[in-house]
């Protein structure tokens, strides 16, 4: 959706940044405060949880049995062994909870309209559950990882990105979008139980802090490549400008990641982590794939563990020809050691467990990948 919204503005240029990001990936995060540091929602106390299964080598309960109806898809991780997923029941859906070691289901939200999404807040702690009753209208319900309802809110909308505070779990921005992709801006306050509309020059936004946004800023009269990356509070208008030539930008807790094309190496992508006070953590260069008129951002995921997982080609081409399949790399962004963790795969959809043992994979997350063992196997029964 992002880059439909980036082709709107810049006079139907075909762009299109994946809209997984925003919605399965919104619970990604980074953290330095002097010099490289652990990122700190990123961090558990030592001695604070009980050791998981996967420690042990305990065998995985895959594929789920599903109770009642057919399987949607798959949406996020709550912890490293509960995953949630959506089941299509007549014309409405349920929400369940599968724990991938011990097999237990557990139903946590039945709606009698479709549920479009379903994404989990970074902490895990709770979960944003979108219905869509009709084309034009949705419903936005927060509830608790035991289906407790804290929030619920009706908006005639065509579409919706929402960006979890991972600073602040009680806020999330949402942006609702109408079908000529005009859209409207809101910051939900959980704890309030308040929805408040809040003027933005961009619908996709990250947070910095707890009160602070980052954002490109396309503008509204050129056709661009290329944006200012800006930030600014969310109590005042005014922005200042952090970088320049930026082409994709995602912030989460205490890391921005940037992604650009250097003017010396026009057939690859920059990518520069940054810490929430800007300072450099790392950087990874790869071959890019180029389409009509941008190039293709390949989808990728964060773990706890300071890693960054991406899906990158072989060499640069272009993207409607090229047919090599893809390397799935992961970086350290503490030590910025890089490695190839599978080749010949896919370029889809990647959402991975908090410790980074497990992803979820797939354009309806469908696929569970064993990082350990190298094993790709079926989530559900084909």
């Amino acid at each position: 959706m992002e880059l439909l919204w980036k082709k709107r503005k810049k006079y139907r240029m075909a762009l299109f940044l994946c809209i997984f990001l925003s919605l399965f990936l919104a619970g990604c995060t980074v953290n330095k405060e002097s010099e490289l540091h652990s990122f700190k929602n990123h961090q558990k106390e030592p001695g604070k949880e009980a050791i998981p299964p996967s420690f042990f080598g305990q065998e995985i309960k895959l594929p789920i049995q599903i109770e009642q109806g057919q399987f949607n898809s798959m949406s996020s991780w709550l912890n490293n062994e509960e995953i949630v997923y959506i089941t299509n029941v007549g014309l409405g859906s349920h929400v369940y909870t599968y724990n991938i070691f011990t097999g237990k289901n557990q139903l946590i939200f039945e709606s009698e309209s479709p549920v479009a999404s379903v994404t989990a807040s970074p902490s895990g702690e709770r979960l944003l559950v979108h219905t869509a009753p009709t084309t034009f209208e949705g419903i936005i319900t927060i509830i608790d990882r035991n289906g407790n309802e804290i929030m619920s809110e009706r908006i005639e909308a065509f579409d919706f990105v929402f960006e979890w505070n991972p600073y602040d779990e009680d806020q999330l921005l949402l942006s609702s979008f109408t079908e000529s992709w005009d859209f409207s801006t809101y910051q939900m306050n959980l704890k309030e139980k308040k929805l408040t509309p809040i003027q933005l020059k961009e619908p996709f936004v990250g947070w910095k802090s707890k009160e602070e946004l980052v954002y490109l800023d396309w503008g509204q009269e050129e056709a661009l490549l290329f944006a200012p990356l800006k930030k600014k509070s969310i109590f005042s208008e005014q922005d200042d400008t952090i970088l320049d030539k930026i082409y994709y930008m995602k912030a989460i807790k205490n890391l921005i990641m940037t992604i650009t094309v250097p003017s010396d190496k026009i057939n690859e992508s920059a990518y520069t982590f940054l810490s929430s006070d800007l300072n450099k953590l790392a950087d990874l260069n790869i071959p890019h794939l180029t389409r009509f008129s941008d190039w293709l951002i390949p989808y990728f995921d964060f773990d706890e563990g300071d890693h960054f997982y991406t899906f990158a080609p072989l060499y640069s081409s272009e993207a409607d020809t090229y047919a090599e399949g893809f390397q799935l790399l992961s970086l350290n962004i503490k030590n910025g050691d890089e490695k190839v963790l599978f080749e010949n795969l896919e370029n889809e959809p990647l959402s991975c467990s908090p410790n980074g043992s497990h992803c979820l994979y797939g354009f309806y997350f469908e696929k569970l990948i064993n990082m350990d063992s190298k094993e790709i196997m079926p989530i559900i029964k084909e």
